[in-house]
């Protein structure tokens, strides 16, 4: 009769006693040791054949055979009859068959097993390189002293047999038996590094016996199949213990590799995931792991060529890309690859995740892609240059793809696809990680040698959005223009860049007019012609940004005003020349105008040096005495530009510049009877009327002087504006009368005296607001004064405004019905819009204070946005839309808005459809875009997870 399990386990238990409480005097010779060892061994055997004979247990034993190898023949037949009670239950019922004190003593056996079997078998390299893994007791140590006495064709044998007999247990029982589990949990190495020994051990040429390789081969990959992530979790721990293990064998750590790749390039294309899968679960991910991770997978294996590597790596890679917990290793991994194989790289992997930039160079598609696989392609280039910043990687885009990319930010951003803020930062980095040389290079060739490709990102009918080609699109440079300055200014410290750009092409702008005017009309003068026109968009988007950060003018004063030098004497040279050829030729009326014409882009240049030199000149006291000097060397080419220039308004420019070199002391005044200089220190021998005292302020004030009364004004303001005591008390006593005598200078004649009289009432605002805001808005309605003027005023009056804050809802309806009536007056369409530039400047100031004058507001628009009017007033009529969407909160936007919402809506809408005009619809798309976060945000408010902790005193 067949004993029952429990027997079999008594038996079991029964024979590892003897064996478990093993001790050996450390103090016996080794030969001692190894004669008690064997005979422990002896008297376990004699033990179990005494109490298995009753119940009909025989083991036949091989007397040839080692002690301990009998000893573990004894488990292996006990654990087989074991198994099969095992297998025959699982067949019949799901309930186990083990209790727990069965499963520990068949865990004990099959640490024996391991031991006995495998591990005493181990070569001397292998051993070592895993005996820290191992950590057997004192007991279990003294039991591989056996190994000593063994040969090398004894511990194959004894090891092919004992691996036999494991496999065909783990191939054929069921995959719920406790041993199976047990076995390939806690051994699965051994069971490979046993495979690995019968296979490659250089030992292996010492044994007489012949082992089966085609078979040890099948089981080792019946291991990798079957238990992939554990073998693989395995197979990662064994090459750790390898490489920081000193002398492990070479033959071993080449096999290990080797299995490794055989993984990475498995058929089944998971290998890569099965391998990251393995580390990032045993592991915390960090970027060293990351780094050291990609390394590997970066290199191609010895025994594949790269294009056959490549071959079974490119879809895997392309798949995991798109898992954020395996995309850092993998960018990595495809920066590395890119250095090392371009091409390949080029061709295999890039023309997947780059699909998008090389179909935009087909002019046969139609339709470049959807946009699920934009939003894909934008995230893998976020991930590639962003979140795993790679210098090569940004290199090989900004010199093989940036017209497309251009190209596709251009129409992103004339779109409403949420795309474009991430788009936009991807351009951002890939632009701040050049040099300013490189930047400077790449910025030139996007401006002038910029291929259009009329890329357009829209729906279809069924509210797709797609990127397609649209033939009939136009390419608005200026709308480029702004495009491309809007990324320069972006980036990060770019303070000396722009200065450089700056002044590079001002720089090219007049050598351009100098070389156009020798061509005859080609087709070359036409580039030609309209490379200057782009300049000067570029030249007026970045003025109009270095007016309002003054600082970055400061840092680069020295690079700036040498620069500004040279220009402006090449211009005055320039038009001292052609007023000579005039002369000489006397070139009638009509040829005139065509040389004013040729000298366009010189009349630009010489705008934007007012400009500067107005700005330099303003901070005179924080330039160095060298630049002073170069800075009153403008003086004689202001002077000749106001006397003999042909464009009055350069003259008028030059000659209220020139008033202000004398006011600030950066020149001495020419008087036109005496010629005598005089400086204004000399006016006042006693004292330096540019010290800002009350006494100097009003001396100046007084003087017959035009230049030296509006440094008075100018001394006044900036002394309103430090709050200085005596001045405020002058004022508010009004013993001198100075609040009268400020309102007098608004009746000069000169611009300079007046702006500077404007200026010093704008000071007094918060002081005297009931009395200077009507006074400054009739100023501003004034059609006496100079369109300049005007303009200047309005800028003065939306900043006053701004310094009120919340304080300027008292004077709203005043506001508002100024700007209103600016707008109307049909004699300017300059000054119009600018009118309604500051009316959205104003709805920015007043917010929920604007739901009262809303709807009249909203009626002038409506007529101003019609098609009658000229382009400047609708652009600057959706301006205001825009300035009003942006400055709607969440929390009044309702009431605000109110009955006009729907109204409103539908013709910002009607515009972004349907308006002919580029910036016209621009302005309506933000505002749609603005109109509708704020709208989401009302209905589907974020929810906000916090905890409030409270600590107790």
């Amino acid at each position: 009769m067949e004993p029952e399990h429990r027997q079999l386990l008594s038996l079991l238990d029964e024979l590892m006693k003897p064996i478990s409480t093993i001790k050996i005097s450390p103090e016996d010779a080794e030969q001692d040791q190894l004669l008690t060892i064997n005979f422990i061994f002896s008297n376990a055997i004699d033990h179990f054949i005494q109490i298995s004979t009753p119940i009909g247990i025989t083991i036949p034993f091989d007397n040839d055979q080692q002690i301990y190898y009998r000893y573990l023949q004894i488990h292996l037949h006990l654990i087989e009859k074991i198994i099969s009670h095992e297998q025959a239950h699982l067949v019949s019922s799901h309930l186990p068959l083990f209790s727990v004190q069965d499963e520990s003593i068949l865990s004990r056996s099959l640490s024996f097993v391991v031991l006995l079997g495998l591990v005493l078998h181990f070569d001397d390299g292998i051993f070592l390189s895993i005996e820290n893994y191992l950590k057997y007791s004192q007991a279990s140590i003294h039991l591989l002293k056996l190994k000593s006495h063994l040969t090398h064709h004894d511990r194959m044998s004894n090891l092919n047999q004992t691996l036999n007999f494991l496999m065909q247990l783990i191939s054929t029982m069921n995959k719920n038996s406790v041993l199976t589990q047990r076995l390939c949990a806690n051994y699965l190495l051994e069971l490979i590094l046993s495979h690995l020994q019968l296979l490659y051990s250089p030992n292996l040429k010492y044994s007489s016996e012949e082992y089966p390789i085609a078979n040890l081969q099948d089981t080792l990959l019946y291991l990798q199949d079957t238990f992939s992530n554990l073998f693989i979790q395995q197979i990662l721990l064994l090459n750790r213990l390898l490489s920081t293990t000193i002398n492990s064998p070479t033959w071993l750590k080449n096999r290990c590799g080797d299995l490794l790749t055989s993984i990475l390039i498995h058929p089944s294309n998971r290998g890569i995931r099965q391998i990251l899968e393995t580390i990032f679960d045993s592991t915390s991910p960090n970027d060293r792991l990351y780094t050291s991770v990609a390394k590997i997978l970066s290199t191609c294996p010895k025994q594949l060529k790269p294009e056959e590597y490549f071959q079974r790596i490119k879809y895997q890679f392309i798949e995991l890309i798109h898992d954020q917990r395996y995309m850092p290793v993998i960018a990595i991994a495809i920066s590395r690859l890119l250095k090392r194989y371009e091409k390949l790289m080029e061709h295999e992997i890039l023309s997947i995740l780059f699909h998008p930039l090389i179909s935009c160079r087909n002019r046969l598609l139609n339709q470049i892609c959807t946009n699920e696989q934009c939003e894909l392609f934008i995230d893998d280039l976020h991930n590639l240059i962003i979140l795993q910043p790679n210098e090569h990687m940004r290199i090989y885009l900004y010199e093989n793809f940036l017209n497309e990319l251009m190209n596709i930010y251009l129409a992103l951003e004339n779109s409403l696809s949420p795309l474009k803020i991430k788009f936009f930062n991807i351009m951002k980095v890939l632009f701040s990680s050049m040099t300013s040389e490189i930047y400077i290079e790449y910025f030139k060739r996007i401006l002038f040698d910029f291929k259009f490709l009329s890329l357009k990102f829209l729906p279809d009918e069924s509210s797709i959005f797609y990127l397609i080609i649209d033939e009939n699109s136009e390419y608005n440079f200026e709308i480029y223009c702004q495009i491309i300055t809007k990324i320069l200014f972006s980036i990060d410290n770019n303070d000396g860049l722009v200065v450089k750009i700056f002044l590079d092409l001002l720089q090219l702008l007049i050598t351009n007019n100098r070389s156009s005017q020798v061509l005859i009309w080609t087709e070359n003068e036409k580039q030609t012609s309209m490379k200057q026109i782009k300049i000067m968009h570029i030249l007026k988007y970045i003025m109009e940004y270095l007016t309002d950060h003054i600082d970055i003018f400061i840092k680069n004063v020295d690079d700036t005003i040498r620069v500004i030098q040279i220009i402006l004497e090449k211009v005055t040279k320039t038009c001292q020349e052609k007023a000579k050829e005039n002369f000489l030729t006397k070139i009638i009326t009509h040829e005139n105008d065509d040389n004013d014409d040729d000298l366009s882009s010189d009349n630009e240049a010489l705008q934007i040096i007012f400009t500067i030199a107005s700005l330099l000149i303003t901070n005179y006291e924080q330039l160095s005495s060298e630049n002073k000097q170069i800075l009153a060397s403008f003086y004689p080419s202001l002077i000749w530009i106001k006397e003999n220039h042909s464009n009055n308004e350069l003259s008028q420019l030059a000659n209220e510049l020139s008033m202000a070199f004398v006011t600030f002391g950066a020149v001495k005044e020419v008087s036109t009877k005496s010629k005598t200089k005089l400086l204004i220190e000399e006016i006042n021998e006693e004292r330096d009327l540019r010290e800002e005292t009350f006494q100097n302020a009003f001396a100046c004030l007084y003087d017959s002087s035009i230049p030296i009364r509006a440094h008075g004004l100018i001394l006044f303001r900036r002394l309103i504006e430090r709050s200085d005591k005596e001045t405020l008390t002058q004022i508010q006593d009004n013993n001198m009368k100075l609040f009268e005598r400020f309102q007098e200078h608004l009746h000069a004649d000169d611009s300079y005296e007046y702006l500077a009289a404007i200026n010093v009432l704008s000071a007094l605002a918060n002081q005297y607001t009931d009395k200077i805001l009507p006074l400054l808005c009739n100023e501003y309605l004034n059609k006496n004064r100079k369109l300049e003027d005007k303009l200047k005023v309005g800028e003065i009056l939306v900043k006053t405004c701004r310094s009120f804050g919340e304080m300027s809802t008292k004077y709203s309806s005043l506001l508002i019905n100024t700007l209103l009536n600016a707008s109307k007056q049909t004699d300017d369409d300059i000054y119009r819009a600018s009118a309604l530039s500051n009316l959205g400047q104003l709805c920015t100031v007043l917010r929920y204070s604007l739901s009262k004058d809303l709807s009249e507001i909203l009626i002038a628009l409506k007529s101003y946005l019609s098609v009658s009017e000229s382009s400047d007033v609708r652009r600057a009529s959706i301006l205001v839309c825009e300035l009003l969407c942006q400055s709607l909160e969440q929390s009044t936007w309702l009431t605000i808005l109110g009955n006009e919402l729907s109204s409103f809506y539908q013709l910002i809408n009607h515009l972004y459809k349907n308006d002919k005009d580029d910036i016209v619809c621009l302005h309506a798309q933000i505002a749609l875009e603005a109109l509708n976060k704020i709208s989401r945000d009302y209905l589907q408010p974020p929810i906000i997870l916090e905890k409030k902790i409270r600590i107790l005193s």
